[in-house]
C-alpha cells in the first residue's frame, strides 16, 4: 500500500478510529464496532442516540415502579385514583414540581387556589422573580405587585430570583403619639414704657458722651504740648500713687511761646484719690529759696524767669521736698477765657478792691485783651458777677490787704469758683477746653489731657475743694535779704502740713 495515500486519507473530518466496545456503549458486544471505521462525530451521535429515553408505546407503559393494578396512569387535569396509586406520577409537565400528588386529588391548574387538604407536595414552582419559599395550601398565588404572604415555608426546590430589590417585609407601623403643643410667649408688638424710657436715656448718655469728647478733642489738640525740659530731681521727695500733682502757673507773658514772663501765681493741684479731695495749694512768691547752684538763692517767682517751668517745679521740690511731675501754665488770656466759659464768677469787693481792680484794668489788661483803656470798670464795691478780664484783675491786686497773702487768697477763691460753677454746668467744661485750652501750655501727653477731660465731671461733682497756704501762718516772718524784702520760712514744718493735707490717708 501506498504509504503516502493512506496518511492523506486520515484527516481531521474523516480519522479512523477503532474503538472498544466498552469504551462507546456499555453492555454491548464488541463485535459490533470492533471492525468499524468511524469518524469521531459519527462515534458521538451513534452514544446519544442510544442512551436517550424511550418514547411510551401506550398508555399503559410506565417504569417498574409505577402504577399497581394496571391502571393507566391520569391524564393532566384529571383527578387521581382513589386508591392503588402508590409510585411515582407521570412526570409533570413543564414548570412543575417533581413531587408526586396524593391520590384522588386533581392536579391544581395554574393561578387556582391549592386544596385545602390533602396536598402536601410542594407547590407548582413560582414564576420568575417570586419568592423562593413554598405556597402554604388552600392559598392562590399571589399575582405581581401584590404583597406576599407572611407564613410563606421555606422552597426546597431549586432557589429562584429574588424580586427586584430584594422582598421586604410590611413594616409595622405604630399609631403616632399625641404630641403636646408647644407653647409660646406671647409677645407684644409694643415695647414696656420703662424699656423705651432706659433706651432713651442710654441714647442721650451715649450722645452726650460723644460730643463732650469730640469737643474735648478739638481743644486738646490746639493745646500748647511741650517737651519736658531738663530736670534736676530731689532723691528724697515725697509722692504717692494715690495722688496726682498738677503745678498751676499763672504768667502775665503774652506769648508764652516767646516770651517767660514772670510767673504771677503758683498753685499746686493736687488729687487724693484716697479722701476724694481736690487740694489747691498756693506757694508764696516771696519766700527765700535755694534755686540752684547756677542761680544760687533768691525769691520763688524768679525760678521761673530763670529756667522756666522745669526749674520752678525743682525748686519746689528741693525745698518743701514733695514730687511735682506736671506742669500747666495758663496766660491771661487763658485765665479770663475760662472765667468766661462759665458765665463769670460772683464776687463782693470793697471799695477798696474795686479801685485796685479798675486800675489794672486799665494799666495792662484792657490792652491786652483789645479793649478800650477805661472799658468795664467799676463804679465802686459791693457784690458783682465779674466777667473774666474783671475777675482776673481781681486776682491780680497785690497792695490791698495783706499783700500776697491776701492775693493768693484772691486767686483760689476765683480758681474754686470756676470749678465750682462748671460742676454744675456740664457744658461750661466744653466751652471751656474749646476756648482756654489753645491760651495753655503743658507737658501732659495728648493721652493725658483727654483722661483727664474725661475725668473732670466726676472729679467737680464727686470730690470735695480744699485750699490752703504755703508757708502757713506761724511757719515764716519778714525779712530782708541783699536789700530785698523776702520771707524766711520753716520748711520742716510746712513738709509735715503737706503730708497732712496733699497727701493725708496715702501713708
Amino acid at each position: 500500500m501506498d504509504l503516502r495515500k493512506m496518511y492523506q486519507e486520515r484527516s481531521d473530518d474523516k480519522e479512523t478510529e477503532f474503538i472498544p466496545a466498552q469504551q462507546v456503549v456499555q453492555k454491548k458486544t464488541t463485535d459490533q464496532y470492533d471492525t468499524q471505521e468511524l469518524s469521531a462525530a459519527e462515534i458521538r451521535q451513534r452514544a446519544q442516540q442510544e442512551h436517550a429515553p424511550q418514547p411510551r408505546q401506550n398508555p399503559s407503559y410506565y417504569p417498574q415502579n409505577g402504577y399497581n393494578n394496571g391502571q393507566p396512569g391520569p391524564v393532566q387535569g384529571q383527578p387521581y385514583p382513589q386508591s392503588g396509586y402508590t409510585g411515582a406520577p407521570q412526570k409533570p409537565a413543564q414548570g412543575y414540581p417533581q413531587s408526586g400528588y396524593p391520590t384522588g386529588q386533581q392536579r391544581p391548574m395554574q393561578g387556582q387556589p391549592y386544596p385545602q387538604s390533602g396536598y402536601t407536595g410542594a407547590p407548582q414552582r413560582p414564576a420568575q422573580g417570586y419568592p423562593q419559599s413554598g405556597y402554604p395550601t388552600g392559598q392562590q398565588r399571589p399575582v405581581q405587585g401584590q404583597p406576599y404572604p407572611q407564613n410563606y415555608g421555606q422552597n426546597p426546590y431549586r432557589p429562584q430570583a429574588a424580586p427586584v430589590g430584594g422582598y421586604r417585609p410590611q413594616p409595622q407601623t405604630q399609631p403616632p403619639q399625641e404630641q403636646r403643643p408647644v407653647q409660646q410667649k406671647k409677645r407684644s408688638g409694643k415695647r414696656p414704657f420703662w424699656a423705651t424710657v432706659l433706651r432713651m436715656i442710654l441714647t442721650l448718655i451715649i450722645a452726650a458722651f460723644l460730643l463732650y469728647s469730640a469737643v474735648a478733642l478739638i481743644g486738646i489738640f490746639q493745646t500748647n504740648v511741650m517737651t519736658t525740659g531738663h530736670r534736676s530731681r530731689t532723691a528724697d521727695a515725697y509722692s504717692s500713687g494715690s495722688v496726682d500733682n498738677i503745678l498751676v502757673i499763672g504768667t502775665d507773658s503774652r506769648d508764652i511761646e516767646t516770651d517767660t514772663g514772670r510767673s504771677d501765681s503758683m498753685i499746686l493741684v493736687s488729687l487724693n484719690s484716697k479722701t476724694n479731695t481736690i487740694y489747691t495749694t498756693s506757694f508764696l512768691r516771696d519766700v527765700y529759696v535755694y534755686i540752684s547752684d547756677e542761680y544760687g538763692y533768691g525769691k520763688l517767682n524768679a525760678a521761673y524767669s530763670y529756667g522756666g517751668p522745669e526749674l520752678l517745679m525743682d525748686t519746689i521740690e528741693a525745698n518743701y521736698r514733695i514730687r511735682i511731675d506736671d506742669y500747666v501754665l495758663i496766660t491771661f488770656g487763658a485765665c479770663a477765657a475760662m472765667i468766661d466759659a462759665v458765665g463769670g464768677v460772683e464776687v463782693t469787693l470793697s471799695d477798696a478792691e474795686a479801685q485796685a481792680l479798675n486800675e489794672i484794668l486799665i494799666s495792662e489788661v484792657n490792652e491786652l485783651m483789645g479793649d478800650g483803656r477805661n472799658d468795664d470798670l467799676l463804679p465802686s464795691g459791693g457784690t458783682y458777677t465779674l466777667s473774666g478780664k474783671q475777675a482776673l484783675s481781681y486776682s491780680r491786686i497785690r497792695y490791698v490787704g495783706n499783700a500776697d497773702f491776701e492775693r493768693t487768697s484772691r486767686q483760689r477763691d476765683v480758681l474754686s469758683l470756676v470749678m465750682a460753677k462748671a460742676s454744675k454746668n456740664p457744658a461750661a467744661l466744653g466751652s471751656i477746653m474749646m476756648n482756654a485750652l489753645p491760651e495753655i501750655s503743658t507737658n501732659l501727653s495728648v493721652p493725658e489731657l483727654y483722661w483727664y477731660s474725661l475725668k473732670a465731671p466726676v472729679l467737680l461733682l464727686g470730690y470735695d475743694t480744699a485750699q490752703q497756704q504755703i508757708p502757713a501762718d506761724g511757719t515764716f516772718y519778714g525779712d530782708t535779704i541783699g536789700g530785698e524784702s523776702v520771707l524766711s520760712v520753716d520748711f520742716n514744718e510746712n513738709y509735715f502740713l503737706l503730708l497732712d493735707t496733699v497727701f493725708a490717708e496715702t501713708e
